[in-house]
């Protein structure tokens, strides 16, 4: 019998465990969370960029949904190897204001603002000081992290709690193509409820990852609006307590969604890693499926380098989308949103003879495993907000 079924029904009866999996991010107890996945960090790559690899959208007990302490996910991102973690409670700076921005260990550790509205939640990145989200609207929200000398991003858009309802904002950096605790937990509750008792924890949440059509959709309609916008994996993590089980813990969270940032130096700054997230030289991989740590996607003219993810390029003769990955995958290339070529590899390079907005997703046994940012093909694309 599953490990975690038995815990619970070991702490209380059976409308108890019905009441625990109907919450929104129902998740293993820490004594059944996946085993451990040591993820290699900083793989250097052809294009002269290095990878750094971290979680996105992650909140503590600062935050009134959450139980987890900002220590426990440091050390879980320890234990995992991440060199990078983006705190970001609900519309508080706590944790920046006591000092705690900086170096744990071997992960870096930044803290933002997950800001609150009825009409939808932003992911404000970069900010010193607290926003206060009640008396203000989207647009003004956006206007003030944007003044801060910060930038953002648009949260589970399509969360069915806290939908995004601003489409007509500007300003904004990117959105969340994916977030682990809204795309997989809440978009397939049923069959977390209807899960096979003795089925193992980590061969379940395998079970019910599947791609985020809708907020990817989006993503794309937005930058057909918007020109670049940046597409962010984050894993929402709300580590909390009941009846003394830890459900959703970060052990699995961090496990399910990470952000790959690239920098072109071997060192992960703060600096770094938002001019990275700014640019959208950045790709989202699910760990749990296989190790995404060295993906590549480049524009090249078949000896030089043009662009990698996020990047403007000229359409010119000779021009190549190339991509390597660490295992082999099932791959689609994507243009302004539309699948027109798919193989199955672990390289690929193709002739790019028309302009267009590229991107890449792989996928290995059925199951989402990595999503590139765009290269923009010939096209006008704004400059990302300074």
């Amino acid at each position: 019998m599953n490990p975690f079924l038995q815990c619970a029904r070991r702490a209380a009866p059976r409308w108890v465990l019905v009441l625990a999996l109907g919450t929104s991010l129902v998740g293993c107890a820490r004594a059944a969370h996946p085993k451990q996945v040591a993820m290699p960090s900083a793989v250097s790559l052809d294009d002269g960029y290095t990878d750094f690899e971290g979680v996105l959208h992650v909140h503590t007990n600062v935050s009134y949904d959450a139980h987890g302490r900002f220590e426990d996910a440091v050390r879980i991102a320890n234990a995992q190897g991440l060199d990078f973690v983006v705190i970001t409670d609900h519309d508080s700076l706590q944790a920046l204001h006591e000092g705690k921005q900086g170096w744990h260990g071997a992960t870096l550790v930044l803290i933002g603002m997950e800001i609150s509205l009825p009409t939808g939640h932003y992911l404000a990145l970069n900010v010193t000081q607290d926003i206060n989200p009640k008396s203000m609207t989207m647009q003004q929200v956006i206007d003030e992290v944007t003044r801060q000398g910060g930038f953002g991003f648009i949260a589970h858009p399509h969360f069915k709690k806290h939908p995004w309802k601003e489409w007509n904002v500007k300003g904004f950096t990117g959105v969340e193509l994916f977030n682990a605790a809204r795309d997989v937990f809440d978009e397939h509750f049923s069959q977390l409820v209807l899960w096979t008792l003795s089925q193992a924890p980590d061969s379940t949440y395998l079970s019910i990852l599947k791609r985020p059509y809708y907020p990817i959709r989006t993503w794309d309609a937005l930058i057909e609006r918007h020109g670049r916008v940046v597409g962010i994996g984050s894993t929402d993590a709300h580590e909390f307590e009941l009846f003394g089980l830890t459900f959703a813990p970060y052990e699995l969270m961090f496990q399910l969604c990470r952000t790959y940032a690239l920098l072109p130096s071997s060192t992960l700054t703060a600096d770094g890693l938002y001019d990275a997230l700014r640019k959208g030289h950045a790709y989202v991989g699910v760990p749990l499926v296989a190790n995404p740590a060295g993906f590549s996607f480049m524009a090249n003219d078949g000896s030089h380098v043009l662009g990698i993810m996020g990047d403007e390029v000229a359409l010119a003769p000779g021009l190549r989308l190339s991509a390597k990955l660490p295992q082999t995958a099932e791959l689609s290339l994507l243009k302004d949103g539309e699948l027109i070529i798919s193989t199955t590899a672990d390289s690929w390079d193709v002739p790019i003879t028309e302009p267009g907005v590229y991107r890449l997703e792989a996928s290995r046994e059925g199951k989402p495993w990595i999503f590139s940012n765009p290269i923009y093909v010939g096209h006008a694309v704004p400059s990302p907000v300074p």
